[in-house]
């Protein structure tokens, strides 16, 4: 299990939702079967807050339903606001191989689909990592109820500018496509204790993509770091950046976690897959999640305990 799949099933989040269109584009072929009562899970209910026109949604437990109405066109792709879920696989009903991918973009994502395998139900599975999300700025992250720990996953990042954006796929799972060094990252959250944290990055950045300089603001303070290469950009290293200190005269009190590059000599600053304020001298590890060991630099340890 990851470092992330420990620390989020205790995150909390705050998510006013609204209703939001998605779109559509449809193609030639028409589908003259329809998902029925039977053909989906008995559990499944009618998606709140997501609309479209001609296609209802459905969901169960981790799993998205696209449903087409009998007659209707086929659609060529699916447009729909940004998640904030990773995206496991999105696959024909009757067909369990991940035949689609999502795209993603700023602030939408696009499906693009593949050729419906007929003698089936026109219905479009979206496997999620959690139940489906909708994503709002006002996600607040709060402490770990055991540890105090306070994770911000990528997922939950705000992205401000032309390119950065969370990537849902699951070997990806980032704040990525940091191209433009003037597009800047930002997580919201509570902290219920007063006193010094100290702050984790999970970054990663390929080879010949080093050396980005990055300020990270937080509760008026400012830590500037210098990002490292870590053979690849889904090699995921922790590294501690510094300490802060965090004042809590209002324990509902929310706070402001901002990345700001200051200079990108490469293609791209990095990638980010968490970020974790932790009260100083706590216990937690610092296992990589890696993409390409073999890739992975001299020098970085497979995991650690900091005690």
């Amino acid at each position: 299990m990851s470092t992330i799949a420990r620390f989020h099933s205790h995150a909390e989040t705050v998510i006013h939702i609204s209703i939001l269109a998605i779109g559509i584009v449809a193609g030639s072929c028409h589908i003259e079967s329809i998902a029925t009562a039977e053909e989906l899970p008995p559990t499944a209910k009618i998606v709140d807050g997501l609309t479209l026109p001609d296609l209802a949604i459905w969901q169960d437990q981790n799993r998205v339903y696209f449903v087409l109405p009998q007659g209707k066109p086929l659609p060529v792709k699916i447009t729909l606001p940004r998640l904030a879920n990773v995206v496991r696989s999105i696959h024909w009903i009757a067909d369990d191989n991940a035949t689609m991918h999502v795209k993603s973009e700023p602030a939408e994502w696009t499906i693009d689909l593949s050729q419906h395998p007929g003698n089936s139900a026109a219905v479009i599975v979206v496997e999620l990592d959690a139940p489906i999300e909708l994503f709002k700025k006002t996600v607040v992250m709060r402490p770990d109820k055991d540890t105090g720990i306070i994770l911000l996953p990528a997922k939950y990042a705000a992205t401000h500018g032309s390119k950065l954006r969370f990537e849902p796929q699951p070997h990806k799972n980032t704040v990525g496509y940091w191209s433009d060094e003037h597009d800047t990252a930002e997580w919201t959250f509570e902290s219920a204790t007063a006193g010094v944290y100290e702050i984790d990055i999970l970054q990663g950045c390929g080879k010949g993509h080093g050396g980005s300089k990055v300020t990270l603001h937080v509760a008026d303070q400012s830590l500037d770091f210098v990002v490292e290469e870590t053979g690849h950009f889904q090699n995921f290293v922790w590294r501690t950046l510094g300490s802060v200190t965090l004042n809590t005269p209002d324990v509902k009190e929310t706070k402001l976690l901002q990345l700001v590059p200051q200079f990108k000599p490469g293609g791209a600053v990095m990638d980010v897959r968490a970020i974790r304020l932790c009260s100083k001298g706590s216990t937690r590890t610092f296992e990589p999640e890696l993409a390409d060991p073999e890739s992975l630099p001299a020098g970085f340890g497979k995991g650690v305990r900091n005690q």
